[in-house]
């Protein structure tokens, strides 16, 4: 079992064709909308978190693709986010060392454990070393995104472990 690594998503390479926008605007049916939350400090990283997801058929909200948000944050740009948490079937949090400073991931967590229940929150941690992730205390609540093999060994997949030692493949959780 591995996390993800910020040099795994800076190799992952991208078809010319694909694009971030496609997972707003894309015209095949959907089943699932997942709010993927994330700081802006590492919207470098949204990209190829974005190919990983819509690559098992969900359809992502990103909030700097979202033309009706303000430029400036505001009160008007809380009650859009509020809008876009609550019509999601699945939030992710995008985890790194500098989420811990940001003011707007604490109340997006809270708001999608509020709107869309705990057991459809997980918490997709990205670290410098695959083996270590120094969490934050209440993400211990949530399930989180790993790459793992299955129990036979013939597997090598993204999965979802949670704190009652369950785990399931992330695109299970997804479907849900």
């Amino acid at each position: 079992m591995a996390y993800i690594t910020f040099n795994d998503l800076q190799r992952q390479t991208f078809t010319k064709a694909f694009s971030v926008n496609e997972s707003l605007r894309s015209d095949e049916k959907i089943e699932k909308q997942v709010f993927l939350s994330y700081r802006r400090k590492d919207s470098q990283f949204v990209r190829p978190i974005v190919n990983i997801l819509k690559s098992l058929g969900v359809k992502i909200y990103i909030d700097y693709l979202d033309d009706t948000l303000p430029d400036k944050p505001s009160s008007e740009t809380a009650a859009i986010l509020r809008s876009r948490i609550k019509a999601s079937d699945k939030f992710i949090l995008m985890a790194t060392p500098n989420s811990s400073e940001s003011k707007w991931i604490p109340w997006e967590l809270g708001l999608g454990d509020g709107f869309i229940d705990y057991q459809h929150v997980a918490i997709l941690p990205i670290t410098n070393k695959g083996s270590y992730w120094a969490e934050q205390e209440y993400y211990s609540i949530y399930g989180y995104i790993k790459k793992a093999n299955s129990k036979d060994g013939s597997k090598y997949d993204y999965a979802i472990f949670y704190p009652d030692g369950n785990a399931e493949w992330l695109v299970t959780w997804l479907r849900k």
